[in-house]
């Protein structure tokens, strides 16, 4: 009996220290399972970094000490963003001034946008001419640009050949004589005169009239000149109506037709609009291009031939799919050598990322280019702060313009290895091989861009502001056909001296640029004034040795000095 209890005693002491064992073992397990979570999660969000800034790594919250913004949690930065992308909160994209837009599908025939000049409309001019031999006794126009009325009197000529012609005539009245009356008549009419001239002729001087109303456009003499048979002595345009002439580029000829209307945009006046009445089918060697020709009315006139003037071609949609484009805004595209890129915005439920796409362009307008590759219609592009988001991208050795595989570029400053500047050196060579190789396909591009910087720095030298504006939106369009990078639209310039800041960074595109290739021929002159850029120096590119500085104009003309030259 004793026997049985102490076994049953042993059981039981048996089973209880078992329990405790495994209780102690499941415990300890389970609470190390916990302490190793909690420890996991506490190292999850004991790394702090900003969405503007990954390389930022701290162990705390805080502000960004890059842009001042909220550090977020890293691991919320990591969850579902493209590795290859850039993530932005919404206060890093305001602080960018990050603005997109949708791809939509639009005609590949969008607006087209024009540059050219006011000029006298040759259909609505005469010419003045002496048929006989004469001496400009008296001279009633002093210029040119001086109204004048039909019949008014503005010249007197002293022309004895007229005189024996109006004794002729006196002869001829006096006997009745019907056969000669009727040759001298006919004598005078060749003369491109009156019977009413010839009477009024006094000691031989003949009054010379305006045949029509207008302003004279041409004086081609002076008083006291002796002027010779078939001689021009002047014009007179009729100012009612004018023509606009265009410059229209190689590539854009068959998309511009006569009948075409066009609303042209005129310095200080209001819009005006017309059709187009001619296409010149002679194209500029030059220039590689040819001019079209809108007449436009004038009946106050207010405008003035020489005026520059932009126009606007308005092209409807085509009907057919096969004519439909991708188009996106030139601001969109970052352009690096033969190479395109855009940002395409992404979104998922961790936030914004802006991912780089190297794309394929084609034609272009003034504002927009067409995508050939690289995008879909519905996705959505960054068209303004690309620059900022693509800075970023260097920082964060993300794939980036000039770094398209990502990774530590070869600008990054890393003092400690001297083969750093070796390899620079090498990529720098490389950007200026693919530079030279793309400006060498384009040659006649180049040389009208070149001669129109030369336009802008004429203006410039002589302080005429609004000349300037119309050519450096001339050089700007060139630079885009180019594929090279433009500068601030001429609606976002604060005066000709924010264009002479503009003008600086132009020179040394332009200089590059003439460097790598100068298609021109002729020498061409690198000159600098020390005194520009406030202090620091600026240089320009001149067909001429002779100094004429485009940073001061007027007031430092001869400020400067031949530093270079390419031939």
């Amino acid at each position: 009996m004793m026997k049985n209890k102490f076994k049953t005693y042993a059981i039981a002491g048996l089973i209880l220290g078992l329990g405790i064992f495994l209780g102690a073992t499941l415990f300890s397990s389970e609470s190390n399972t916990e302490k190793h979570d909690h420890a996991h999660e506490q190292n999850d969000d004991s790394v702090w970094t900003c969405s503007m800034h990954p390389q930022i790594r701290k162990d705390e919250p805080g502000d960004c000490p890059i842009c001042g913004m909220d550090l977020i949690p890293a691991s919320k930065m990591e969850d579902g963003v493209d590795p290859e992308a850039i993530r932005m909160s919404k206060t890093a994209r305001k602080l960018a001034q990050v603005e997109t837009m949708t791809v939509g599908e639009e005609a590949s025939k969008s607006n087209m946008n024009f540059s050219g000049r006011l000029e006298v409309n040759q259909d609505n001019t005469s010419s003045i001419s002496a048929n006989f031999k004469a001496r400009i006794v008296r001279l009633y126009i002093n210029e040119e640009g001086e109204e004048v009325q039909k019949g008014q009197v503005i010249a007197e000529l002293y022309a004895p050949e007229i005189q024996v012609l109006k004794d002729e005539l006196e002869l001829a009245t006096q006997q009745n004589n019907e056969v000669l009356l009727k040759s001298i008549t006919k004598k005078i009419e060749n003369y491109e005169l009156s019977v009413s001239d010839i009477q009024s002729l006094e000691n031989a001087r003949l009054k010379l009239r305006s045949p029509k109303n207008g302003v004279i456009s041409s004086l081609n003499v002076k008083q006291g000149d002796n002027v010779k048979s078939d001689q021009n002595l002047m014009r007179i345009a009729d100012l009612s109506s004018l023509w606009a002439i265009i410059d229209v580029y190689e590539s854009d000829l068959n998309r511009i037709n006569n009948g075409d209307e066009l609303k042209i945009r005129i310095p200080n006046e209001d819009n005006v609009t017309g059709k187009v009445t001619f296409v010149s089918p002679v194209l500029n060697a030059n220039s590689r291009s040819a001019k079209a020709r809108v007449v436009i009315y004038n009946p106050n006139r207010n405008l003035k031939p020489g005026v520059f003037i932009t126009a606007e071609l308005m092209n409807t949609k085509s009907e057919s799919a096969e004519n439909q484009a991708l188009m996106v805004p030139k601001s969109a595209v970052l352009w690096t050598g033969k190479r395109s890129v855009v940002y395409q915005q992404l979104e998922n439920e961790n936030g914004v990322y802006f991912k780089m796409k190297e794309v394929e362009t084609g034609s272009s307008s003034s504002d927009f280019i067409e995508i050939l590759s690289g995008l879909e219609a519905g996705d959505e592009v960054v068209t303004r702060g690309a620059f900022s988001i693509d800075s970023e991208a260097q920082l964060s050795d993300k794939p980036s313009m000039m770094n398209p595989d990502g990774g530590s570029s070869s600008s990054g400053h890393n003092h400690g290895d001297m083969k750093m500047n070796e390899d620079s050196s090498d990529s720098d060579k490389a950007n200026a091989e693919i530079s030279s190789e793309a400006i060498s396909d384009q040659t006649d591009e180049v040389k009208k861009l070149i001669n129109d910087y030369s336009e802008l720095k004429n203006a410039l030298v002589s302080d005429d502001f609004e000349t300037s504006k119309a050519i450096y939106k001339k050089v700007n369009f060139g630079l885009s056909k180019l594929d090279r990078q433009t500068f601030k639209e001429v609606d976002q310039l604060n005066g000709i001296d924010d264009l002479r800041d503009t003008f600086i960074q132009l020179s040394e595109d332009i200089i590059a640029m003439a460097k790598a290739s100068n298609p021109n021929g002729d020498a061409i002159y690198i000159q600098q004034c020390p005194m520009a850029d406030r202090g620091e120096g600026a240089r320009w590119l001149s067909f001429s040795k002779e100094v004429k500085n485009p940073y001061y104009g007027a007031s430092m003309l001869k400020c400067g000095s031949v530093i270079d030259s390419i031939n």
